[in-house]
């Protein structure tokens, strides 16, 4: 009886507690021009080509979900990206495809954590017996004891910026989060994208 009790619980633990994305800050101007995310070209900056073009399709995804005419800079450009384009050039480009802001994502570092986790003691009920002392002791030592352990937590700390694409190029917007434990590339860019598109809204950005 106790065990289906505990069991789901550990479940949801090991399911909610293995990824989990927080805002650790966030800036916005305070008027953003009314057309600002009319038409959205989102740019990856990161070492590995798989979270990037995983984060920018779950940005693009995340956006159009509430009307953004977004896009993916690895579509447009290739996995390039700007380089090798001078700036006039990347600006006609944009103009040319009236966009009208830009978000640059990136993941600005990655850290591993290591961190010891104390053991623990189960408190089992009387009724939880045994008619042999030596009997009951071999049965529920190794579930009473539990000794500590150390572990490992990768951290990625990722950014988003708004610029617009006008003769200004002003910052618009600014967030950083940091994500514990993703289990792939598009854990982390789906939680990333959740996270951010959600203050975008609490900051009117996004309607």
């Amino acid at each position: 009886m106790k065990k289906i009790i505990v069991l789901p619980v550990l479940l949801i633990l090991v399911l909610t507690g293995c990824n989990s994305t927080k805002l650790t800050s966030s800036w916005s101007m305070p008027n953003p021009p009314a057309n600002l995310m009319q038409k959205v070209l989102v740019v990856g900056i990161m070492a590995d080509r798989e979270e990037r073009v995983k984060t920018e399709q779950a940005m693009v995804s995340e956006l159009r979900k509430y009307g953004i005419n977004a896009g993916s800079a690895f579509d447009m450009l290739g996995p390039r990206g700007f380089r090798g384009a001078t700036e006039d050039e990347i600006v006609r480009q944009l103009k040319g495809s009236e966009y009208t802001a830009v978000m640059i994502v990136s993941l600005i570092n990655k850290d591993k954590e290591l961190r010891y986790v104390p053991g623990t003691y189960y408190n089992y009920p009387y009724y939880y017996n045994s008619p042999r002392y030596y009997r009951r002791y071999w049965a529920i030592y190794d579930n009473v004891y539990r000794p500590g352990y150390y572990t490992t937590t990768t951290n990625y700390v990722l950014e988003a910026e708004i610029y617009t694409v006008n003769d200004d190029d002003e910052l618009v917007y600014s967030a950083q989060t940091r994500t514990t434990d993703p289990a792939n590339a598009s854990s982390l860019a789906e939680s990333f994208a959740t996270t951010i598109v959600s203050e975008l809204r609490d900051k009117r950005l996004v309607r």
